[in-house]
């Protein structure tokens, strides 16, 4: 019954390491100068341990079973017996509550290794948003195949276009779509407003990434970073309904850190856009209280954003949401900044983000607050694994109906 499971991790590992050996033009890359590599192998390693645990525990305590069984003993050995095999017995149940809870790895065939897959380094300005933090997300070997696919749609793109802004559009397109603002019809018609006839065929058809796969890894995305698509959607929001600060203010900045720093971590995401007309420096200063760093300031150009008169609605000609919503996405500074503390430090702690020009002057300032957490929480990594492969599985078992 357990021999089946330890074969296949063993099995899982071995497949892992063939797969991490990705390929380059001239020779095959060192699996440690991968991000994100090691931690996918540490994994599979550490299950393996647990699996070899719990086959050897359930071996033993049945041959201190046999023997008890089939030869006298005195009380005083029988009575050690029994009770090593009623632990090891229960060290046995113990292992396989926690193995069968928690995601069995590489259970899916078309992206084996996201499952698996934990973010380790990103950028932390984002300027093709969504794709870049899809990208962030994705495990080495699916990186690396994402990244062959953008390059072979060079010929595939209009010609006002080129491939990474016909993804990133493609994945906009996405997200409208799995909120119900965009219907099918709709969404190709947009979809062939940057790929040309043999790309939507190929988006059509059962390629690597076709629409499903990107819906796939969207909500894996998702999933992982919901802070992220919550701003992506208030901004939606304000511009339906118009908000002020869309139509009024000269600059708007939208912010989202989860409620619960798990393990001491975070990310805060900062979204701002400049309405005053000008292309501007602007300082972002980040305050963690007895964080690590205590402060962080961070200085980049925000380009002009066009302001809107008034609130836009879907199919309105002119200020189409689709065509708003990529206008303030394109033009917007988007930060994706990870914050610490120290494992002495836990409670509710504020954050305060300032929004500052070049000059000194200060624009925008807002605190935010976070309950810091010394063990695992539903914020972290581990359990954010399960469940965007959860999410995953789920979406993927509709399509297949």
């Amino acid at each position: 019954m357990l021999i089946p499971s330890f074969f296949a991790i063993i099995f899982a590992q071995m497949s892992a390491r063939d797969r991490l050996q990705l390929k380059t033009t001239d020779d095959k890359k060192s699996i440690n100068s991968i991000p994100g590599t090691e931690r996918i192998l540490n994994t599979l390693r550490e299950r393996r341990v647990l699996e070899t645990t719990r086959l050897l525990a359930a071996l033993v305590s049945a041959i201190l079973l046999y023997f008890i069984s089939s030869f006298q003993t005195d009380v005083i050995l029988g009575s050690l017996i029994i009770g090593s095999s009623i632990v090891l017995g229960l060290l046995c149940l113990l292992l396989s509550i926690s193995l069968d809870s928690g995601e069995i790895p590489m259970r899916d065939n078309q992206f084996p290794l996201l499952s698996l897959h934990a973010p380790t380094i990103h950028h932390s300005a984002l300027e093709r948003v969504i794709t870049e933090i899809l990208v962030a997300h994705l495990d080495p070997e699916t990186a690396t195949y994402f990244e062959e696919w953008i390059k072979s749609l060079e010929k595939k793109v209009r010609r006002h276009t080129n491939p990474e802004e016909a993804v990133e559009y493609l994945l906009r397109i996405l997200h409208l779509n799995s909120l119900n603002l965009l219907n099918e019809e709709r969404m190709f018609r947009e979809i062939k407003r940057v790929f040309k006839v043999s790309a939507v065929d190929s988006l059509k058809s059962d390629a690597k990434f076709n629409l499903k796969s990107l819906q796939i890894l969207l909500q894996h995305t998702k999933s992982w970073q919901p802070s992220f698509f919550r701003v992506i959607d208030r901004l939606v929001g304000d511009v339906q309904r118009g908000h002020s600060s869309i139509i009024e203010d000269k600059w708007r900045m939208d912010l989202e850190i989860p409620p619960v720093a798990s393990e001491g971590q975070t990310d805060v995401i900062a979204m701002v856009h400049n309405f005053s007309g000008k292309r501007q420096t602007i300082e972002i200063e980040i305050i963690s209280a007895e964080g690590e760093p205590a402060s962080q300031v961070i200085r980049l150009p925000s380009p002009s954003s066009k302001r809107l008169k008034s609130a836009v609605a879907l199919g309105i000609e002119g200020e189409d949401i689709v065509n708003a919503l990529t206008e303030k996405l394109d033009s917007c500074v988007t930060l994706w900044i990870g914050l610490a503390w120290p494992n002495t430090v836990s409670g509710s702690r504020p954050v305060q983000i300032n929004l500052h020009l070049a000059t000194g002057e200060t624009l925008l300032s807002t605190v935010l607050h976070t309950s810091i957490s010394a063990g695992a929480h539903a914020e972290s990594a581990g359990y954010k694994m399960i469940d965007a492969a959860a999410s995953v599985r789920k979406l993927a078992l509709s399509f297949a109906e």
